[in-house]
């Protein structure tokens, strides 16, 4: 009798794993066309399920994204896949996973954001040094907002070149680091100087609504800031949607 059910298992285990398979030979240009039929943002799509490229564009940013899936996540209940995405000098890599109540997994992010890219979200002169990214990870729902978020950012700064009321604006930015966490369902991104003192504070609400706050030590990097206030007063701050510049 233990036998014939130790048999019965796997021949169901054979049998997923036989499906899993052939799902995983599908195509992924005739899976975009078929239930994607809006899609705007991947182009020259080759590959299967399983492992494939393509092109994406989004507003002015533009580059690739090649996948590789993680069929064993499927036990999770849940699409996972190892991904690389490139858009100029800009280079990201980690595990992307995607389950039920459209909850978003990041696992393990590496990589650094170029100069050019951020000029997408805001057309100043920006620092030839790249932002670099290191293990960061985050849970998001859309109705619950952000949790396990850790991870960290480190940013060489440089000179900075910028419009502030009709006016240009040089500022040097000196060395920044900033911790992620997660606070109420909220991102939130500490960033500080090599002293570990209070530079900016960045908040992402579940509505990907981005806040910012600039302390009155950061500002004083401006070259005509005259501001006097506490070098830890957040002096100056801003909301907007995330992905407001990208257009």
């Amino acid at each position: 009798m233990i036998s014939k059910s130790n048999n019965i298992r796997w021949l169901i285990f054979a049998i997923l794993s036989f499906f899993i398979f052939v799902l995983l030979q599908v195509p992924a240009a005739w899976l975009i066309t078929k239930f994607y039929k809006n899609n705007q943002m991947l182009h020259n799509v080759s590959g299967n399920i399983w492992h494939g490229q393509a092109d994406w564009t989004k507003g002015n940013l533009k580059g690739s994204l090649n996948w590789k899936t993680r069929p064993w996540d499927l036990i999770l209940l849940r699409l996972g896949a190892n991904v690389e995405i490139h858009s100029g000098n800009t280079k990201l890599q980690g595990v992307v996973g995607y389950g039920l109540g459209k909850a978003i997994t990041i696992k393990a992010l590496e990589g650094q954001i170029a100069p050019e890219t951020l000029k997408s979200f805001a057309q100043w002169q920006w620092p030839i040094n790249a932002i670099q990214l290191k293990d960061v990870q985050f849970k998001y729902k859309p109705q619950h907002g952000f949790s396990a978020t850790d991870g960290e950012l480190q940013w060489a700064g440089g000179d900075l070149g910028f419009t502030f009321a009709q006016r240009q604006e040089s500022m040097n930015i000196p060395v920044l680091m900033a911790k992620l966490k997660d606070d109420n369902g909220k991102l939130t991104i500490d960033v500080r100087d090599q002293r570990e003192q209070k530079m900016m504070n960045l908040q992402l609400e579940p509505d990907l609504m981005l806040d910012v706050q600039l302390t009155q030590r950061f500002l004083m990097n401006v070259a005509s800031y005259e501001g006097k206030a506490g070098l830890d007063t957040y002096v100056i701050s801003s909301r907007q949607p995330l992905l407001a510049g990208v257009n």
